[in-house]
């Protein structure tokens, strides 16, 4: 997998739905749309909207959890985006680090039954 099949291409790229992003994105790691993971992903209708956002957002507070100590390490530098470092090789693989384990918790998250109670389980 390769880290632009899981981002857009272009910010005028057309979504599959309203809901492009999941809704709790920390503005420090690359956003992943969901139309894009959808499609890299190979789900079809079966997966809901709303079942792949909750998926998708419970997979960026895990991913957040997993790379907290590199986002504290790049911000007391002075880093406000993970961005900032791509020109960098270790900014280019923390960010492909970071879509991977996005991908891979979805996928993961997508291959169980929901949660007693409707909900889908995270951490």
């Amino acid at each position: 997998m390769r880290a632009e099949h899981i981002t857009p291409q272009s910010s005028i790229e057309p979504s599959f739905s309203a809901s492009r992003f999941p809704d709790c994105h920390d503005p420090f790691w690359p956003r992943i749309e969901l139309s894009v993971l959808r499609a890299h992903l190979q789900l079809g209708e079966e997966v809901s909207e709303a079942r792949l956002a909750l998926a998708a957002r419970c997979a960026a507070i895990d991913a957040a959890s997993e790379f907290a100590s590199w986002r504290s390490a790049l911000r007391c530098r002075g880093y406000r985006r993970l961005e900032e470092v791509a020109g960098h090789a270790s900014g280019r693989a923390l960010s492909v680090c970071y879509r991977y384990f996005i991908a891979a918790a979805v996928r993961r998250d997508l291959r169980t039954e929901p949660a007693a109670g409707g909900g889908t389980a995270h951490g």
